[in-house]
């Protein structure tokens, strides 16, 4: 049965015909809406979205862990017009996208990042990898990237100042997930002025859980 749970969203899902951005937007408050609404049942949940959904309805199924420590997958969907969310019940099963998936508002503050000045790889999807380092600090850096729709956090040695020009960040000293290593390596000179000029860059994710994954986009570091 349907759980009834009220989000409060100021923004009206996109109108038909809209933008690509607007349904990227739409879809976002879909996956925020849901992990938020599959919170108290589902630890480390992320949510496969459904990039349009139906004519009423944001739909996306979250998949998390149970406090009993099971997988299991919830069916959620949010009304366009109301923004009401109701989740399903707990489905033992597992739903996850492979690749890489952008980084949500929500993903930006629970990676937390250590530093004082950060880099991003921009690609036409969004913001695939958020770093932060310290400058003149040997502290490594910190990442975040979002592979099999799961948060995780990567390091590159060498803090900041390392990172500027490309860096490989890993996971190595993870035991409990799958390697995964993601190199950023500049292509290009700056494509514009300013203290943080975007930078043409590939971005090439490894994983012993993945086919290798290439995107290009943009290396933007500073301030």
């Amino acid at each position: 049965m349907l759980k009834p749970l009220s989000i409060a969203l100021l923004v009206s899902g996109p109108a038909f015909g809209a933008s690509d951005d607007a349904w990227s937007a739409f879809a976002a408050e879909v996956e925020d809406a849901c992990l938020a609404a599959a919170g108290n049942a589902l630890v480390d949940a992320s949510a496969v979205v459904d990039s349009f959904g139906s004519e009423n309805y944001g739909m996306a199924i979250v998949t998390g862990r149970t406090v009993n420590d099971r997988s299991a997958s919830m069916i959620c969907v949010m009304d366009k017009g109301t923004r009401a969310v109701e989740i399903g019940s707990e489905l033992e099963i597992a739903v996850t996208r492979t690749g890489l998936q952008p980084l949500s508002e929500q993903d930006f503050e629970s990676a937390s990042l250590a530093g004082e000045l950060f880099c991003s790889f921009e690609a036409e999807t969004g913001t695939l990898l958020l770093a932060g380092g310290y400058v003149a600090s040997d502290q490594p850096a910190e990442a975040a990237v979002k592979p099999f729709s799961q948060l995780m956090r990567l390091e590159a040695q060498g803090g900041f100042d390392a990172i500027i020009d490309g860096a490989v960040f890993t996971n190595n000293s993870n035991s409990n997930s799958a390697t995964v290593e993601v190199t950023v390596e500049v292509t290009g000179n700056a494509t514009e002025g300013g203290e943080s000029p975007a930078l043409p860059a590939t971005l090439t994710v490894k994983s012993e859980d993945m086919a290798d994954v290439t995107s290009d986009g943009f290396w933007r570091c500073g301030p």
